[in-house]
């Protein structure tokens, strides 16, 4: 049997463990991976910008740079912030080929009203956009098929519609740079 790779998910700053808890099973899933939730890991306060109110994801991958264990293929950040990379106005997460780590945001996945219904959009939202930061620390782009886990949205619609699986392209692609590492 061929070992599945590991990839651990950590909460960052004040992000609700169970909220990670519960992606970790659909990223097994999707990502035919053992998923590992890693300790907690501080949300630095040097990444906050006052005047935007938000945190520059960059250097939270720098953070996690620094934690992730050699065991771990991948180490994901998962954080209750919003986030920013310089060139945007926002963005739903980041992620470091070379160095194996992403990050994405819960901050603007919550849907508006209450109950299971919103609590599975919630979570699937989660996992859609944990789902494309990890794509891309293997390697894989953005997609010109609007179905594809990784075609690059810039709204929740955009993010809702494309859902969690890969295109047949990005998933050839994905166990290609499994195989070669």
């Amino acid at each position: 049997m061929i070992d599945r790779p590991l990839i651990a998910v950590a909460p960052v700053g004040e992000t609700p463990p169970d909220t990670v808890a519960e992606i970790g099973p659909i990223l097994a899933n999707n990502l035919n991976a053992q998923v590992v939730t890693a300790p907690g890991i501080a949300l630095t306060s040097s990444a906050y910008d006052a005047h935007r109110r938000q945190y520059h994801s960059t250097q939270i991958l720098d953070a996690l740079a620094r934690t992730k264990r050699t065991e771990w293929e991948r180490l994901l950040g998962v954080v209750d912030v919003d986030l920013y990379v310089p060139e945007l106005n926002f963005v739903f997460g980041e992620a470091d080929r070379r160095r194996g780590v992403a990050v994405f945001s819960l901050a603007r996945l919550r849907p508006s009203g209450s109950g299971e219904n919103a609590h599975a959009l919630f979570l699937k939202r989660a996992a859609t956009e944990a789902i494309h930061e990890l794509g891309h620390t293997y390697g894989l782009g953005h997609c010109r098929d609007r179905d594809c886990v990784m075609w690059f949205s810039n709204t929740l619609a955009e993010s809702d519609r494309k859902g969690l699986a890969f295109c047949a392209a990005h998933a050839s692609q994905l166990a290609t740079a499994r195989q070669y590492g």
